[in-house]
């Protein structure tokens, strides 16, 4: 906001003085561009003010007020995402990372004062991000949302299956390659072939194909037919029984399991091999 004593010397100095110098004349323009106040203007805005009644007016025809500001430019925008990708993205083992086809908004010009900003991008995992949100702000206070597009690729070694594998198999090295590839279109593929030994495919996996949570898992800890022991707890009280599993589970799981004595079906979490919880 521009006021009265911003583009005027009042005098006598005094109360009245700062009253009149408190008045608001227009909006300020915005960070590193300048505005032209015609004095014509000013008196007939003052016209009408009882603390203005006799007041003589001289000086320029008009006063040009500039507003100062700190440029930021589409380099330094690019820099600012190429920096974050960096930073989160560097836990990736031998991974090659590539933001290309960049378009960023044409430079901005914001407010004085000490700038910090946020970067937000289009996928929590980063991987796969197309567009990177800027949000600046200046003495705490967010003046500035920018949008910086491109497309990233992540390169990396990911375990590939060698051979096609079929559901329910057990996974050995020999089945698995390292194989590099582009990860952002990938779902949470292995960077290892340790990872992926001793795992059991969830689904017929052809060759070619990266092993992936979604297509892998470790195998059941419980499986459909075998005696369990079901522990049923309230709060401190816990009772145990025996079971049957009715079918397949791993860590975590909730499984049908019948309940030997009373031969009802429940439903259980697999808590370790040989053992499930349900409360009551």
């Amino acid at each position: 906001m521009v006021y009265l004593g911003d583009i005027a010397s009042i005098t006598p100095k005094g109360s009245e003085a700062e009253t009149l110098a408190a008045e608001r004349i227009t909006a300020s323009p915005n960070p590193g561009k300048s505005r032209t106040i015609k004095a014509s203007t000013i008196i007939d805005m003052m016209r009408y003010n009882k603390d203005a009644a006799g007041i003589s007016w001289s000086g320029t025809e008009s006063i040009e007020v500039t507003r100062k500001g700190q440029a930021i430019t589409k380099e330094q925008m690019k820099g600012i995402v190429a920096e974050y990708i960096g930073r989160h993205l560097k836990n990736l083992p031998d991974a090659e990372i590539r933001f290309t086809s960049v378009r960023t908004p044409g430079d901005i010009i914001l407010p004085t004062g000490k700038i910090t900003y946020t970067v937000r991008p289009s996928k929590p995992t980063i991987i796969g991000s197309s567009s990177f949100n800027i949000l600046f702000a200046v003495d705490g206070r967010t003046v500035k949302n920018c949008t910086v597009r491109g497309k990233l690729e992540a390169l990396a070694s990911v375990a590939t299956a060698a051979v096609n594998v079929r559901r329910g198999s057990i996974i050995t090295p020999e089945q698995v390659e390292m194989i590099r590839q582009d990860i952002s279109k990938l779902d949470a593929p292995y960077f290892s072939m340790d990872r992926v030994d001793g795992l059991q495919a969830k689904r017929t996996i052809r060759a070619g194909k990266p092993l992936d949570t979604m297509n892998v898992a470790p195998p059941p800890v419980i499986k459909k037919g075998e005696p369990v022991e079901i522990i049923a707890s309230r709060g401190p009280l816990r009772i145990s029984t025996k079971g049957i599993a009715t079918m397949d589970g791993r860590p975590g799981d909730f499984i049908r399991v019948k309940n030997i004595s009373s031969s009802k079906l429940v439903y259980c979490k697999v808590d370790a091999p040989g053992v499930v919880s349900v409360e009551f």
